[in-house]
């Protein structure tokens, strides 16, 4: 289905069924608006594009991994006790409220997001009720909240939907943990497809997929970016496009002026199949 996000037609369904076509993607321009339509195809092709699904498919159990794998895996279950709210039927608002807040300070100020306090509380409120979506945690052996992640379950398939750690809880390793212990529950207990973290991600610069893959053994499942334009944002991104590294540059400043950037930098990638 499409699903409308900041001006965009998203296509959001499982990466491995069937795409859209283009005629699709016009149509639903022209009945449910929007700047740009964006969709994938030719998921998991199986050689290396500017596009992916990060996804892991297969459990890799604590003996099968690299030493220095091996190394941080064990350092965080060592160190932390990480938990399923659902299943304690409990769950500190607060503390995970202050924790997100917390996290997402060490995010440039151009898409560094405000998170209120009273839509927050609600969010959680509906995933601890929701028999689609999990909430994880984190804890030390005192009890104290370093590490928060939510899933959204679909068919036969885990999104990782967010994953929550300050920094300064960073050199416990609660990511390799947390994501090692929800790939155990998942994978290897639930029987799930794949866990995946999303396409690649070109508005907010981090290298969590690329730890990920080197950590956890995530893979990149490589596919085609597919992107067509109302007429008039047409001609807008061709003439801006020229321009698009000064664009990036006053971009780090303004995060309007940032968005317009993301935009240009997804063009550049869908004319990479094109060439």
């Amino acid at each position: 289905m499409w699903q409308k996000y900041q001006g965009a037609l998203l296509w959001h369904s499982l990466p491995h069924l069937t795409p859209p076509t283009e005629t699709d993607a016009r149509q639903a321009l022209q009945t449910q608006g929007g700047w740009f339509a964006r969709w994938t195809s030719d998921y998991d092709c199986g050689h290396e594009t500017a596009w992916w699904y990060c996804i892991c498919d297969r459990f890799t159990s604590i003996e099968e991994l690299t030493a220095k794998q091996r190394y941080r895996v064990n350092k965080g279950l060592r160190a932390l006790r990480i938990v399923r709210a659902q299943e304690e039927k409990s769950l500190n608002k607060e503390a995970v409220l202050q924790l997100v807040r917390e996290s997402f300070e060490d995010y440039p100020k151009a898409y560094r997001p405000v998170i209120e306090k009273e839509s927050f509380i609600r969010h959680l409120d509906q995933l601890m009720n929701d028999p689609k979506q999990d909430i994880w945690l984190a804890y030390t052996n005192e009890n104290e909240l370093v590490g928060y992640g939510a899933c959204i379950l679909e068919a036969d398939v885990v999104w990782l939907n967010q994953v929550k750690v300050p920094t300064r809880y960073l050199s416990l390793e609660v990511n390799a943990a947390l994501v090692y212990t929800l790939s155990e529950y998942y994978l290897k207990e639930q029987a799930y497809r794949y866990i995946c973290d999303g396409e690649r991600n070109i508005k907010h610069q981090t290298n969590y997929q690329d730890f990920l893959v080197r950590v956890l053994n995530f893979r990149y499942a490589y596919c085609r970016l597919n992107i067509v334009y109302q007429g008039w944002m047409n001609v807008i991104v061709s003439i801006l496009y020229p321009f698009r590294s000064l664009i990036a540059k006053i971009g780090k400043h303004s995060p309007f002026v940032y968005n317009i950037y993301c935009v240009l930098f997804q063009e550049e990638i869908r004319r990479s199949f094109h060439k």
